[in-house]
């Protein structure tokens, strides 16, 4: 009898509990989640960092009255955006929010920009604190939240770091060339035949990429990488030098630059060595310039995967300073292999006609 009376109770009193509960929930870079890594915030960066807070009415009764303070850490500047709640206010290092009432079941957000600090020493966890006190028909409640972000410091040195690996790969590259005296094996023919097809990379192919990238989502990439897997193949069967696609992404980068205003200081390296990598192949693969399919589709696939992989896991934490969720970052490097292997197999063929043609 008295198990059943304690059950009772603790049944009665849970009851309780949820019919006045308050849920707090904060979402920092408020970006796409599934994109980028949540709860990560960039020292240095000279743009506000947008967050949201959530309120949700998880009882059984109305909340008014709610008061909203959320305690800002670190110092950072604060920005308020315009948003549909009116009654949020910057006080200090504080942001307060006024709610009227939130009925059952339902949520109420407001927003605010965060300015992460200048630099830090090393990785810190910053906490946001966020109480909110309310009135329900049991009186004046209360309820406490904390949110921790981590603060990275800014990658200056790997900014750095990858300019110089950019300008010492040009270096190695233009004394290699100059010393097995690889220009010189490239004709009038092959050099304008690389420009054209670098060209039609860095041109049309690039805005056909930026034009209707959208409208496949993540899949986007595949519109970039199997046309340049296609057009490196054909580069390859058609000029048969060693160099011919590092030359090839040189230009398409050179192109970029005039076109489009790329930094060639940055990816210069990006560029090439994608190139740099596929000549490798074609040397150890005893000059095979995609002359067998299963040949043609390992370079597709290798550059594709490793010029992505380049790109997420490097150079766009360093250039952009964006940390990319890791299952995102290597679904597009498993998206760019999946190019690579069509192009690859698309481009063996027209490779191969464009070459008999030729000949």
């Amino acid at each position: 009898m008295k198990r059943f009376i304690y059950i009772l109770i603790l049944i009665l009193f849970l009851a309780h509990s949820a019919a006045t509960e308050l849920d707090i929930g904060m979402t920092i870079p408020v970006k796409n989640n599934k994109v980028f890594d949540p709860d990560k915030l960039v020292a240095g960066v000279t743009w506000h960092e947008r967050a949201r807070v959530e309120l949700l009415n998880t009882g059984a009764e109305t909340l008014n009255n709610i008061d909203v303070i959320v305690q800002v850490p670190m110092g950072m500047d604060i920005k308020l955006p315009t948003q549909e709640l009116k009654d949020v206010q910057i006080d200090g290092n504080k942001i307060t929010a006024k709610i009227a009432e939130i009925q059952p079941g339902e949520s109420a957000a407001f927003l605010f920009e965060v300015k992460p600090p200048g630099s830090v020493e090393f990785r810190k966890t910053a906490t946001f604190s966020i109480s909110a006190v309310y009135q329900n028909g049991e009186g004046v409640q209360s309820t406490q939240y904390t949110h921790d972000v981590e603060i990275i410091p800014p990658p200056s040195w790997i900014t750095y770091g990858t300019i110089i690996a950019s300008i010492l790969i040009l270096i190695i590259v233009l004394l290699a060339a100059w010393k097995f005296q690889v220009l010189e094996m490239f004709t009038t023919i092959d050099l304008i035949t690389i420009a054209l097809l670098a060209g039609l990379i860095g041109v049309v192919f690039r805005w056909f990429w930026q034009t209707f990238n959208d409208l496949l989502g993540p899949l986007g990439g595949l519109l970039f990488t199997i046309p340049i897997t296609v057009i490196m193949l054909v580069a390859l069967q058609l000029v048969r030098k060693p160099g011919t696609a590092t030359l090839l992404f040189t230009v398409v980068e050179l192109v970029s630059m005039v076109i489009w205003g790329t930094n060639i200081t940055i990816w210069l390296g990006w560029y090439m060595m994608e190139g740099v990598l596929v000549d490798a192949l074609v040397i150890l693969f005893k000059r095979d310039y995609g002359d067998r399919r299963f040949m043609a589709i390992i370079y597709g696939i290798s550059r594709g995967a490793f010029s992505y992989w380049m790109f997420y896991f490097l150079y766009a934490p360093v250039v952009w300073k964006v940390y990319y969720a890791p299952w995102y970052g290597w679904t597009q490097v498993g998206i760019a292999a999946v190019g690579g292997l069509i192009g690859g197999i698309i481009g063996y063929d027209i490779a191969k006609k464009m070459r008999g043609a030729m000949i």
